[in-house]
């Protein structure tokens, strides 16, 4: 069985065979490779008959989800939705709704929750991750053409970039949308909500619930499972009055991701030195297998440059700022409806910190990753911005992209929230280091 993002060693076999490029003893035919890439220039990265993204990418995202649908039913049953389920959610949605009212004035969507299954989610989110992830595929292929054209000398009297490039591209390509199978089919499994992933992905405004998801999730919990499906919609309804109420929100992050594509560099020193042709004739199956991984590894974790970096610390600061807010918010709503289950939200919390689908999605993807600590931070952020301005002037602070917290705001709450205030300055601070201790 392969890892997780891996190749199967038998698959492997098949394929290569199945190309013409290894015989029956496992040998790999050097002649066979380069007439695989010659033929592949000359047919601008068609395989097998089959286009590539830039031929046809509507079937090369059809193709990806659909194979995402089957990894995740081949992993387990993927339960229909049963009447009770749909009926709690409806209910407990329409509780957490009214509670929210009282806590922030971005408007509850006013359509009936939704229950759906994993392969629904997968559907639901399709175009959603499609502008996520497209741009990042045609950067990865943009990067990898070039490299393959400023190393055309590496094979004389031959054209390698004319030969390399479609296959570079489509290499790119193909693995990156199967390393996106399997981190998809995994969160589809693991996902409790319709945005727990921290964006939103959704084409409407409901708030949305897995429900096979959360049963799994409860089933071993010493909790009341009515009350964490309470919470979760609690969250779930409050990250969704904040994407629907703050216009900006989901195209900035699509923006900052879409930069981040631009940006994508890599180094293919090392996988060219693996890659010469003295040495692929003496790779062995076994030898393969690692090199792929090892080529895999370079796709997914691309070595960054200064401006990556800065988009990936805006990126992570952004997520942190709507989870904080939602922590916030919902925080303030179970003090005084929910007094009796603290527990729940340790629960929570407890399961962002672990190393699961969906706090990893974005990291498995774009190499990013936002810590626990900096949500901690940005909800106590909230917290002190709420107790010297208010709760509606707390939101008004998402009224513009330019006025939010920065990555040193966050490690500074006090100043931040202090900024707007005429109260004298020394009791001002002494009273929100006495709320953040609290």
């Amino acid at each position: 069985m392969s890892e997780p993002g891996g190749f199967d060693f038998e698959e492997i076999r098949r394929m290569l065979q199945q190309m013409g490029i290894m015989g029956d003893d496992g040998a790999i035919d050097l002649d066979a490779v380069m007439r695989r890439m010659q033929s592949m220039a000359g047919q601008g990265g068609v395989v097998f008959g089959m286009p590539g993204a830039e031929q046809n990418p509507d079937a090369a995202w059809l193709t990806t989800i659909t194979a995402a649908k089957h990894a995740t039913t081949e992993a387990g049953p993927d339960p229909e939705i049963l009447p009770e389920q749909r009926a709690a959610v409806v209910d407990g949605e329409r509780i957490a709704q009214s509670w929210l009212d009282e806590f922030t004035a971005y408007a509850a969507p006013g359509v009936p929750a939704r229950c759906i299954t994993r392969t629904q989610w997968l559907e639901a989110t399709s175009s959603g991750w499609r502008s996520i992830v497209e741009p990042i595929v045609t950067g990865l292929g943009d990067a990898l053409q070039h490299a393959s054209s400023e190393g055309a000398g590496a094979m004389p009297g031959m054209d390698l970039a004319a030969m390399m490039g479609p296959l570079m591209r489509q290499s790119a390509s193909a693995m990156y949308r199967e390393r996106l199978k399997r981190v998809l089919a995994a969160v589809a499994r693991d996902t409790l909500t319709g945005t727990e992933v921290g964006v939103n992905l959704f084409a409407g405004d409901e708030v949305v619930i897995v429900p096979a998801n959360v049963d799994e999730f409860t089933r071993d919990l010493d909790a009341d499972t009515s009350d964490m499906l309470l919470v979760l919609l609690l969250r779930e309804a409050a990250r969704e009055r904040l994407f629907r109420g703050v216009g900006w929100l989901s195209p900035q992050i699509l923006a900052l991701m879409t930069h981040y594509a631009r940006e994508i560099t890599i180094d293919l020193d090392a996988i060219a030195e693996r890659l010469s042709p003295e040495r692929l004739e003496e790779l062995s199956l076994e030898d393969l297998n690692r090199l792929g991984q090892e080529v895999q590894v370079s796709f997914f974790r691309p070595a960054s440059t200064p401006e990556q970096l800065k988009i990936l610390e805006r990126l992570g600061v952004l997520l942190a700022l709507v989870e904080g807010w939602v922590d916030h918010i919902t925080a303030r709503t179970m003090e005084k409806w929910m007094p009796h289950a603290p527990q729940l939200t340790e629960v929570l919390r407890r399961r962002r910190a672990a190393e699961g689908p969906v706090r990893t999605v974005f990291k498995e993807l774009l190499g990013l990753e936002t810590p626990p600590r900096l949500v901690r931070d940005a909800s106590n952020l909230w917290a002190a911005v709420e107790h010297v301005r208010g709760s509606d002037q707390r939101d008004e602070v998402w009224a513009h992209p330019d006025l939010l917290p920065t990555a040193q705001d966050l490690a500074d709450p006090i100043a931040f929230a202090a900024r707007a205030t005429v109260a004298p300055q020394d009791d001002l601070d002494a009273e929100l280091r006495k709320l953040l201790d609290e």
